[in-house]
């Protein structure tokens, strides 16, 4: 973006994979924290990024995108219809703004984002017992 005052994409994604973290919680939460603060003096020292410490999330585990079922111009809630499976890995759903001022509409898009099994009474997410492993895809 050479000669533009033009941004993209406000998020930063790190994934560090097969590391290995304590298993004691007080040890591993001081050494996400101290794993954070490092984090945040190397974007400090970064041209052209304005974060401040408190912008930086560091968590272990999976982690799922979320957006809710609001309408992105009034943010009223919206109405969800007619699902329906499309040829991917999920399915779509007719949504209209309930307001009856807004006129938006469009398609809910849903994603398989983990896969819940039982072999007792109790169901588990295959992501946490790492029977699957999710993929990470860019917008």
């Amino acid at each position: 973006m050479k000669g533009s005052n033009k941004t993209s994409a406000y998020r930063i994604t790190i994934t560090l994979d097969s590391a290995e973290f304590p298993v004691d919680e007080q040890v591993r939460n001081a050494l996400l924290t101290e794993f954070r603060s490092r984090v945040g003096h190397l974007v400090e020292g970064l041209r052209g990024i304005d974060a401040e410490q408190d912008d930086i999330d560091i968590s272990t585990g999976y982690r799922y995108a979320q957006v809710p079922a609001t309408c992105p111009l009034c943010s009223e809630p919206l109405n969800l219809q007619s699902v329906h499976l499309d040829t991917e890995n999920g399915a779509l759903a007719s949504a209209v703004c309930s307001s009856e001022e807004c006129d938006w509409s469009g398609d809910a898009v849903y994603r398989i984002i983990d896969l819940e099994g039982s072999e007792s009474d109790a169901f588990e997410s295959s992501v946490l017992t790492g029977d699957i492993a999710p993929d990470y895809l860019p917008y």
